[in-house]
């Protein structure tokens, strides 16, 4: 998505410098306008490159949907596990919350870019009704949490017939 709005934003400001160079002779305003495009353009780029937004959807995840069982997987590398808390409600929504903390001898350093995710986050995921929650297992290894729901059988509705008097 960042590189599409890039894109879109790089041909908005190409587009605003081809029409500063037509009208080059007949306004007196073109550099103006064309350094307002490049102030707005940097931005709305500076917003998008934030932290916040360039992890919407972490932690990344994997879930698999087999026919016994569904398997989520989380890429977790740099969370200590003590960070971590996983719960799961009566709607049998799964929720995930946890913390990445940075190491304070890297806050001094002077950063060109900095793409690492430090900070809290939490995801949820909507399970489906046939999973047994109270057979649910665990394991944390080399930074991929993985989580294991047994399925149950569904249960088909018994239809009751009503006699029609």
């Amino acid at each position: 998505m960042k590189k599409i709005v890039s894109s879109i934003l790089l041909s908005t400001f190409l587009a605003g410098s081809a029409f500063a160079t037509t009208l080059n002779d007949k306004s007196p305003y073109d550099a103006n306008f064309a350094r307002m495009n490049q102030y707005f353009n940097s931005l709305i780029e500076s917003h998008l490159s934030s932290s916040a937004l360039n992890n919407f959807s972490y932690p990344r995840t994997d879930i698999q949907d087999a026919k016994d069982k569904i398997v989520l997987k989380f890429d977790l590398a740099g969370v200590n596990k003590k960070n971590i808390k996983l719960s799961i409600d009566d709607n049998k929504i799964l929720t995930l919350k946890g913390e990445k903390k940075e190491s304070k001898e890297e806050k001094s350093k002077d950063f060109v870019k900095k793409e690492i995710f430090y900070g809290e986050f939490q995801k949820s995921i909507q399970l489906p009704e046939n999973i047994n929650e109270n057979k649910l297992q665990t394991s944390f290894k080399n930074g991929i949490l993985t989580i294991t729901i047994p399925k149950t059988e569904i249960k088909k509705p018994k239809a009751k017939l009503i006699p029609i008097k």
